[in-house]
């Protein structure tokens, strides 16, 4: 089993041999030398499990193919009325930003430009820590894969 286990480190093992390695960790007969691998062999194979799982998130998205010219039209039409709004919201906003005056961001005194910094500062720091806590389930792959690093090198 340990030339096996090493074949698979090097990534030199076929498919039934990993399919050997997964009946191995997943029996009761596992020595001792290897039940810190069988943790990671069951987090695979949970991980298969739940990949062949069939989800089509589009399948009621998919409209009924119409066999009327009708509908060709009326989208064009459509089209060309969101493409009128469009250019017309663009030359608006084009005279709106021309006529406001540029305001650069600078400030009068130090102490005010001090406390603005702080409160970006302040806001990114909120939207970094935010982010960092949806990074937990990569934490617990961490977990499970850091012995096993330890082992390798």
């Amino acid at each position: 089993m340990n030339e096996l286990l090493q074949k698979y480190w090097e990534g030199n093992t076929s498919l039934t041999e990993e399919q050997q390695l997964r009946d191995y960790f997943n029996s009761n007969d596992i020595a001792p030398e290897h039940k810190m691998y069988s943790a990671m062999f069951k987090t695979f194979e949970d991980d298969a499990v739940e990949e062949d799982i069939e989800f089509d998130a589009f399948a009621k998205a998919i409209p009924a193919h119409s066999t009327s010219n009708e509908t060709g039209f009326s989208n064009w039409k459509g089209l060309a009325i969101a493409a009128g709004f469009s250019f017309l919201i663009a030359v608006g906003a084009g005279f709106y930003s021309y006529n406001q005056k540029a305001d650069l961001g600078t400030y009068e005194s130090p102490e005010e430009a001090y406390a603005a910094t702080m409160d970006a500062l302040k806001l990114v720091s909120e939207k970094f820590n935010k982010g960092k806590s949806k990074l937990a389930p990569v934490k617990h792959v961490n977990q499970k894969t850091e012995p096993i690093i330890r082992l390798v090198k």
